[in-house]
């Protein structure tokens, strides 16, 4: 083999080495690009009740008139705005932003706490009970010891109150009808499905309808509570609509709280 052609192949096996490192680098980076990537920030989970009011905290505008609302939540609270503006007016000072808005829940839930016992021991409650909120719902204890108590359990408490709702408010229930379709409780439907949201009882013909309940909840909140006044209940706008929808029977039994 002469000089001349032994160098030819040498630089030609030289060659195809190096093509060969600069693929396995490329194919090696093309597969690490994507671990490179920050996953997606998920949404922190709620805790409780769903955003009870129908106006932004902030610009006190109704939701929905600006597009659909921007949901935020706070160590598990969630609240809604009326456009993407007012989250940052709201946290300036989220403490203060917060205590507003559970003094409004407290005003709210109060005249229709169901309990006039501690709901950690069950005890009678003092003339001044514990007040706080917890995932948008009014809460009633008998000392600032029982806090600790409640914290450990707080599904488990929850649970409770709404069991306790349902006693005060199931026999008196003021409508006849699902307030999202317009179905009448029972028949075909079986039983209704007991939701409770904001301190009020909502019965709704199937699982379906929790849908819209968790939706706009302040929506069925204040037929509920015109229907407790003797007002007459609004018009089920998306009656026809519910009923074509698919797998719209089924019961679900079970209260708002997971």
């Amino acid at each position: 083999m002469t000089a001349t052609r032994l160098s030819v192949m040498t630089a030609v096996l030289a060659g195809l080495l190096s093509t060969g490192s600069v693929l396995a680098q490329h194919e090696g980076h093309e597969g690490h690009a994507g671990h490179d990537q920050a996953p997606a920030a998920k949404t922190p989970a709620r805790v409780g009740d769903a955003y009870p009011f129908a106006t932004c905290p902030i610009s006190g505008k109704q939701l929905g008139t600006m597009g659909d609302p921007v949901v935020k939540v706070y160590d598990g609270r969630e609240v809604r705005y009326c456009c993407g503006g007012c989250p940052k007016k709201f946290e300036k000072d989220l403490q203060q932003s917060l205590a507003k808005l559970d003094a409004k829940i407290a005003a709210d839930q109060g005249p229709i706490y169901p309990l006039k016992t501690s709901l950690v021991t069950g005890k009678d409650l003092p003339e001044k009970p514990l007040e706080f909120v917890y995932g948008n719902r009014l809460i009633r204890l008998g000392a600032e010891q029982e806090r600790a108590e409640f914290a450990k359990a707080p599904a488990k408490y929850l649970a409770t109150l709404d069991q306790a709702v349902v006693g005060a408010q199931g026999k008196g229930y003021p409508l006849k009808e699902c307030p999202v379709s317009g179905e009448k409780y029972g028949g075909d439907m079986g039983d209704p499905i007991d939701l409770v949201v904001a301190g009020r009882l909502v019965r709704v013909c199937c699982k379906d309808c929790k849908k819209d309940v968790e939706k706009d909840p302040a929506k069925f909140i204040g037929l509920v509570d015109a229907a407790r006044k003797g007002e007459k209940p609004a018009t089920h706008e998306g009656h026809e609509q519910h009923k074509g929808q698919e797998g719209h029977g089924g019961k679900d039994a079970g209260h708002g709280h997971e």
